[in-house]
């Protein structure tokens, strides 16, 4: 990871720093410890996994990467046996939270047996703790994540008309992750995995944007993930969450609500304070290649779930 962590742009958000990958996946850290690492993930019917299409640092490049102090974006290209679809990757990383949406357009018929995003938090450092999963009317649903790995049993909790994640991190700092769509304005599926069942070391918190769909030629599908690092007190920022599902419930369109969110980011605020992350772009291009591999390695469980799904 040292030469991938190399090429990629990294931003201090709050007490938090998010690394953005040259296809979008983004990799949360803290002082000293790693929080997780957030990608689309999509499966195939019959759930196969096929890296081309179900694995988001394997898709091509189009166009992009580009960013600057407060914005990071890049479009990209996925085919396999199953799908084929355009993605476009934008974040407006702010001085306290950070925004990402995702346009994702289909551009022959396409057929899922399931798509979400994937927040995948280490088992060595979360196994035998408690998160919660937050509901479209505030409330918190603890689940306290088994230590030990029963075999044939990877799903360890779910529940729908969810908004997302609160993670705490230390005793003082954590994450709040929401994830939206117009699909879904009452709130979404949400799940959790012990991916050991498939040779993994992670916790997989998956954000369901469908199960058992098809997509036509020209569709798109689009929703936003919100990212709140909390210091102390986790509940401003669940309630923000709270706040950006219960607008798309009222009516609000994806669009009003994106800019509701980037208009409280403080992004201007940030682009003064935070040093450009521009110069690491340069490397990008001489690095892509071997930091698409490291990531590969790292992350190789992924694939081999593919066989097992």
């Amino acid at each position: 990871m040292a030469v991938a962590a190399s090429a990629q742009p990294n931003y201090r958000v709050g007490p938090l720093l998010f690394a953005i990958s040259n296809r979008g996946a983004v990799r949360i850290s803290g002082e000293g410890f790693n929080l997780g690492t957030g990608s689309l993930m999509s499966w195939g019917p019959g759930w196969q996994w096929v890296d081309s299409c179900s694995w988001q640092d394997s898709w091509s490049l189009v166009s992009g990467p580009t960013g600057s102090e407060v914005e990071y974006e890049v479009e990209c290209y996925a085919k396999c046996a199953f799908a084929e679809f355009r993605p476009k990757v934008k974040y407006w990383v702010g001085a306290n939270a950070t925004l990402l949406e995702v346009n994702l357009t289909v551009v022959s018929d396409s057929s899922f047996a399931g798509m979400a995003w994937t927040l995948q938090i280490p088992i060595e450092r979360f196994a035998g703790k408690t998160i919660y999963a937050i509901k479209a009317d505030g409330s918190l649903v603890p689940l306290k994540l088994r230590e030990q790995h029963v075999p044939g049993q990877a799903g360890l909790f779910s529940t729908d008309s969810a908004v997302g994640w609160l993670i705490p991190a230390t005793n003082e700092t954590g994450l709040v992750v929401a994830v939206v769509s117009d699909l879904w304005p009452q709130g979404i599926m949400v799940s959790v995995d012990d991916e050991r069942e498939w040779g993994g070391g992670t916790y997989a918190l998956r954000s369901w944007l469908s199960q058992q769909f098809q997509l036509t030629a020209n569709q798109r599908l689009s929703f936003l993930v919100y990212f709140a690092p909390y210091s102390g007190d986790p509940q401003p920022a669940v309630q923000k969450a709270v706040e950006i599902s219960q607008a798309l419930a009222k009516g609000s369109t994806l669009d009003e609500v994106k800019a509701a969110v980037i208009g409280g980011l403080g992004v201007e605020e940030a682009r003064a304070a935070r040093v450009s992350p521009t110069a690491l772009y340069a490397p990008y291009a001489v690095l892509a290649a071997a930091a698409v591999a490291a990531v590969a390695v790292v992350y190789a469980f992924a694939r081999r779930r593919a066989h097992s799904s």
